[in-house]
């Protein structure tokens, strides 16, 4: 990776880094800052993220807007950033300067109603005494250049972290307050969109364009604010969600958000992979939350959930951060007390990280919310089927976000796997064609590819066209598919595997070149039990396949992965891994419990192997693990002079030869465990 800063050199931030940040509360502005950075070493960070302003200001700021701190005032410096700044230049620790810019207090909001957040009914949202602002008015806009500059003028900062940066659509007591109707907001969507009002809410028709509204303002704002500060002589970070030089992305648990639903333990390796894959040249910042969520802030979180998001953010390429709420030692924040195994172990193989990039051979597709087929939710259960049935093999594999499937990002795949994302548009679909003629294999499932009228976008597809409509609910209840064949079907007799089919099944018109696979066993009663048999082979393939240049498109025409997360059946997940692992063409397989993760990435001197122990995933979080023994990775046509070394229990592993694989023994695997392998010839790498 590599990107120039504004004077042509090479960015310090291209180089892994460490992040500990301390979310500040007004009182902490008399906090022991010696203290605070000895607490940031132990941990194993090499930058300190800590408030600057924006809704307080922690340091003596003349601008009439900027909010001063009343606790500086005790404070005998009467700044806490200079004084931060100051004694961590001295300890050689960078000091990244968080500004939070969504709410101004009720002084500045009499002084500037043009800044701020309006409701459909014209009223403004205060919470806890402050008035939210809005991304499309002059605070936002302007004004704040002026913090920038006030803050680089004094201070050798090395760079800004902007919190909150969207519009407030929600506040932190959970009230939605929907669209923002400021006059800046009316004027630019009118803009915009040629003349169409502002929606009120979200069954409103102009929503999609007001979300694309939302998505261009704060993109100009990121670009602004990076140009603006990239005429300063110096190589400074600028961290955002989204079109900053620096990603960032927050590991949390977020309960309220998932009331009901299942905790999503992947969620961190998801978004990490998802950026890599898509944006290798851009950093990304996993901030991990020490605190349970926004509602509790002094609950500590879980050891181990903390633990989990960095490793996750580590074996994805990301850059580990870890967020307390306070002053070091004033809050009980038990929950960092494993984070720092893992944060010291990448301070300690920067060198490793530096060079890390992906080496799967899959590319899962993650959906979008512009699939045309089916909600998106269902989407989105189809995928996590798909990735759980990967994983749980250890079949390694990369997540693409479908917006971003274009042929340099897909070139070094084997397979792409397109799982219930619905249309996917001329652009898209030209893309994957050319990537299976050219030798690479594609596997669609449900209706990936196929518009809501029915029209096969792929050309490589073995379909023709769909027949109808997708059968679901209980139109589909009693169904099944088999890959084995049924000899004895007509007498109610069946073999092999049987598995259930749920979510949604289409039928198709076939090519007449395309190969079929196994068969649907068409629905018959299911109750009561004495009437419930009659299912006959519907002459509907289980799996239909087609050559198409070089490659091979595959496509499964019903909802493997739904059907797996809703039943956890391992005859599902194993049907869907009969079909997929021919066209893998992968080069690394694991012998190890389901509940260990296998991410594959590669170095200037071999193959990385991360192994990850979830056996401590819960309904809500992670608790406790399991030591997992007795592992082993498969190298597939390795060299047998291979050295294969365990980074986190430091020590060489024994390797033998079988058949055309090279075997490695693995250690006992606490949290998580690095397996570096290095070919003969390669220079021996060092930790730092």
């Amino acid at each position: 990776m590599s990107v120039s800063t504004a004077h042509g050199t090479h960015s310090r931030w291209q180089q892994p880094f460490t992040v500990f940040q301390t979310n500040l509360q007004d009182i902490d502005a008399t906090m022991d800052v010696a203290a605070a950075l000895d607490v940031i070493e132990r941990h194993g960070a090499d930058t300190w993220l800590l408030n600057a302003g924006g809704i307080t200001a922690f340091y003596p700021t003349d601008l009439e807007y900027h909010t001063r701190n009343p606790f500086l005032d005790q404070r005998p410096s009467g700044d806490l950033l200079g004084d931060a700044v100051t004694a961590a230049n001295k300890r050689g620790i960078r000091v990244l300067a968080r500004l939070d810019l969504s709410k101004v207090s009720a002084e500045t909001a009499a002084r500037h109603p043009d800044w701020l957040f309006v409701s459909h009914s014209g009223q403004p949202q205060i919470y806890q005494g402050l008035y939210s602002t809005c991304p499309s008015g002059e605070y936002y806009q302007q004004r704040t250049l002026e913090i920038l500059d006030e803050i680089l003028d004094r201070y050798p900062v090395d760079g800004f972290f902007f919190n909150w940066f969207n519009f407030n659509e929600r506040d932190y007591g959970q009230v939605i307050h929907g669209v923002c109707h400021c006059a800046s907001c009316l004027q630019g969507f009118a803009e915009m969109s040629g003349g169409e009002p502002l929606p009120d809410d979200h069954r409103s028709p102009s929503l999609l364009q007001w979300r694309r509204y939302t998505e261009t303002t704060l993109a100009g704002l990121a670009r602004k604010y990076n140009h603006h500060t990239a005429t300063r002589d110096r190589d400074l970070a600028m961290i955002l969600r989204k079109g900053a030089p620096i990603v960032y992305h927050e590991g949390n648990n977020a309960f309220l958000q998932m009331p009901g639903k299942d905790f999503w333990p992947h969620a961190t390796a998801e978004a990490v992979s998802a950026h890599i894959s898509a944006r290798p040249d851009t950093p990304l910042v996993l901030n991990t939350v020490a605190h349970i969520d926004s509602t509790y802030r002094m609950g500590a979180e879980q050891p181990e959930h903390v633990a989990q998001h960095l490793i996750q953010a580590i074996g994805r390429g990301g850059n580990p951060s870890t967020y307390i709420l306070g002053a070091p030692g004033r809050l009980p924040m038990t929950s960092v007390s494993l984070a720092q195994d893992v944060t010291r172990f990448h301070r300690a193989q920067h060198e490793l990280y530096a060079a890390l990039h992906p080496a799967a051979s899959i590319a899962l597709v993650r959906p979008g919310a512009r699939g045309a087929s089916g909600a998106y939710l269902d989407s989105i259960e189809e995928f996590r089927g798909v990735y759980l049935a990967l994983q749980e093999r250890h079949l390694p594999f990369d997540v693409l976000p479908i917006d971003d499937v274009t042929t340099p990002a897909i070139d070094r795949y084997r397979l792409i796997v397109l799982p219930g994302v619905g249309s996917i548009g001329p652009d898209t679909a030209t893309v994957l064609d050319d990537f299976v003629r050219r030798g690479g294999n594609l596997l669609t499932t449900g209706t990936s590819g196929v518009t809501a009228e029915g029209t096969v976008e792929l050309t490589s597809s073995p379909a023709l066209r769909r027949i109808g409509t997708a059968l679901s609910g209980p139109d589909l209840w009693s169904t099944y598919a088999t890959l084995d064949e049924q000899p004895k079907a007509t007498a109610f007799h069946y073999e092999g595997s049987i598995v259930p089919i749920f979510g949604a099944n289409a039928r198709y018109v076939w090519k007449p070149a395309a190969t079929t696979t196994g068969q649907i066993l068409a629905q018959a009663p299911w109750g009561p039990p004495e009437l419930a048999y009659g299912h006959r082979t519907s002459g509907e393939p289980a799996v239909a396949a087609a050559r198409f240049g070089a490659g091979v498109h595959s496509m499964i025409p019903w909802t493997v992965g739904r059907t797996y997360r809703e039943f956890g059946k391992t005859e599902v997940r194993d049907h869907l891994v009969r079909v997929l692992e021919p066209l893998a063409g992968h080069t690394v397989s694991a012998d190890l419990p389901e509940q260990a993760e296998l991410i594959l990435g590669r170095d200037d001197t071999g193959l990385v192997a991360h192994i990850l122990n979830h056996t401590g995933a819960g309904r809500r979080s992670f608790g406790p693990h399991i030591p997992l023994s007795g592992g082993r990775l498969f190298l597939h046509g390795a060299n047998r002079e291979s050295r294969a070394t365990a980074l986190v229990a430091g020590r060489e592993l024994s390797t033998r030869r079988a058949e055309s694989s090279l075997v490695v023994e693995l250690p006992v695997i606490e949290l998580f465990e690095v397996v570096r392998v290095v070919a003969p010839g390669s220079a021996t790498p060092t930790g730092r």
